[in-house]
Order: C-alpha cells, then structure tokens, then sequence
C-alpha cells in the first residue's frame, strides 16, 4: 500500500499537485462572510475565531484578532479583490485556506481573513477559548468521555492520521503546537465518527529560523510525541486536576499504546523532527511528558522502548512549494 501511495504522488505532475482551487462563484461571498461572523464562533483561539458559513457549508472563515469593526471591514472586503491559493495538499482536508482578504497590520506577511475547507467532527478540547471554564468535576466527566473515543479509535482510522502526517512532511507543513512546543493543542484536532478519522487542523509552515531547531529537521512537529499530547483530551488544561484520576490515567495509557503501535505498523518515529537526529534526546523528552501523565512506570519503560525502535520510512517525496502561503497567525517566528 505504501508503495502504490508513493507512486501516485510521485506520478502527479508540480502542476496538478499546485492545481488551483474553486472558481470564485463557489467561494462565500463579502455579505456571507459578514453574516457568518455575526453567530456564535465554531472556535476561538490566541490567533483568531472561526465562524461557519452555513449558507456555504464546505467553508468557515477565519479571522484574525486585529480584525477592524465591521463597517470598516465590509469596505475591506468589498473593495479589495480575493486571492487564491494553490493547492499544496492535493485535495486533502486540514481545514486549509483557500483564499484571504487583507494583509494584518501588525504581523507581517499574514492575512486578516482567510476562507477554509470546513473539516468534519468535532474538538478534543475539553474548554474552548473565549467562554465559559467547566468547572472540574464537569470537565473530568467531558475529559473521560473524549479520552474513551479516542482510545477505542480504529487502526484504521489511526492510520489515516499516520499517513496524514507522512504527507505534511512532504509538503513541509506541520501540526501546530503551543507553549514553545510543549504540547500540541487538542483543539486543533477534529474527530468524525462518521468519517472514522482524525483531521489535523491549523496546520504551519516548518520553522526553518527558531533558535534551538535543527534546519534540516524532516517532520516539523509531526511526530508520535506531539501526536500524543494532540489526542489527550485534558493533558493542557486541566493537566494537574487530571492526570491524577486513575480511570483517566488508564485511558491515556490505551491511548498511549494506540499511538505508538499506529507509529510501528506505518514506520514513523520522532527523529529528524525538531528534536533533531541524536537519538539520546528522544527518550528524555518521552519520559518527561510520561511522568507528567502520571503514566505508571512500567509502562512509561515500555513506551519510551517501543518509541525508539520505531524505523522510519518516507512515505512521500518532498514537494515543491509556492514561496507564499498565508494563514491567519498570532505571531511570527522570524
């Protein structure tokens, strides 16, 4: 299967991979764009809202922080002319934009608003930026909830998601993470019952001038030990509260050994993304975010073992990419 995956790619001319996308006709317009942003967000965080258009259903909008009130933003919008993007993912769903409207005043070479695919399913994140905290004991019954469907995912669609990211390195896109790379965001991970798969979202470029990353990392950040974190409901926000409760604990663990048994049947490890190639640093940043799951330490051996044995295979060749691609951001790591 690999090899017939590595060969259709490969046979795809730098033409059809960039192919363009939807006519202009298909996309939201200025007034559907507005009128989306008047209802309740999809989701909120540090960088922007994402609003549905439901008179569109296979777009959202996402719109920057720094975005102008909307009389001045209806000008915006109806004044100054779309750009579209090509398509650097060869029809695959991440909730990738588009098109944009508007440079951002105060981060440069990002847009104000970008249209994107809407990608099916629903948040891993047990609180959701801009409203209201669960209080504990609400979360924890949440955190188990989600924690449950993820442990029980199929290989199949544990696949899925392997494949996904042996992909984004060959477009040189990753899952985005935060607090420095600590953890990767659970909300940016959608769960479709229905589609049985995982769909990264808010995916970035791979940092090529960040102090500390090596400039010939291969994965970004996609790797088994931010996948971790990514299908942990609870592992942020909740983490001292949470990784205390024993249920929630064992459920982490089956997700755990999910993850890493995905990372074995498709060859992928965590060497050559930014922990760089020297193999000492992997078992130090495993044990690490084990023992801040209060993960047992029998088990935390056993993963942190299977983890390093892990051979990799590239699944895809690596793309050429158009210089510019623009996403709404919160910041800028030149």
């Amino acid at each position: 299967m690999t090899d017939k995956n590595t060969k259709l790619d490969n046979s795809l001319s730098e033409l059809e991979t960039l192919r363009s996308f939807p006519i202009a006709d298909n996309l939201p317009t200025a007034e559907e764009i507005l009128f989306a942003m008047s209802e309740i967000p999809l989701g909120e965080g540090e960088e922007a809202k994402v609003y549905k258009v439901h008179t569109k259903p296979m777009y959202t909008v996402r719109v920057s922080h720094s975005t102008p009130p909307l009389v001045e933003l209806h000008q915006l919008l109806t004044e100054n002319s779309l750009h579209y993007q090509p398509d650097i993912f060869s029809g695959r769903n991440f909730a990738q934009s588009l098109a944009w409207w508007g440079k951002n005043p105060y981060i440069p070479n990002t847009p104000l608003i970008t249209i994107n695919y809407y990608a099916p399913g629903f948040s891993l994140e047990v609180h959701k930026a801009g409203r209201e905290k669960p209080d504990p004991e609400s979360a924890l019954v949440r955190t188990r909830v989600l924690s449950e469907t993820i442990a029980h995912m199929s290989e199949k669609a544990m696949d899925k998601l392997y494949d996904d990211l042996h992909f984004l390195n060959s477009r040189r896109y990753s899952i985005d993470v935060g607090a420095g790379g600590y953890f990767q965001n659970t909300g940016n991970m959608l769960y479709s019952a229905n589609h049985n798969r995982v769909f990264p979202i808010d995916l970035q470029p791979f940092i090529v001038t960040h102090p500390g990353i090596p400039s010939d990392h291969t994965k970004g950040f996609n790797i088994p030990l931010y996948l971790t974190h990514g299908l942990l409901p609870g592992a942020h926000c909740y983490a001292k509260a949470h990784s205390i409760d024993p249920e929630l604990i064992s459920l982490r663990s089956e997700i755990i050994h999910h993850i890493i048994s995905g990372a074995e049947r498709n060859n992928y490890n965590d060497l050559g993304g930014y922990l760089g190639n020297t193999l000492y640093k992997m078992p130090k940043f495993w044990k690490y975010n084990l023992q801040q799951l209060h993960i047992p330490e029998k088990l935390q051996e056993e993963f942190i073992g299977r983890a390093c044995k892990v051979t990799h295979h590239t699944r895809y060749e690596v793309c050429n990419l158009p210089k510019e691609y623009m996403r709404v951001a919160g910041r800028s790591y030149d």
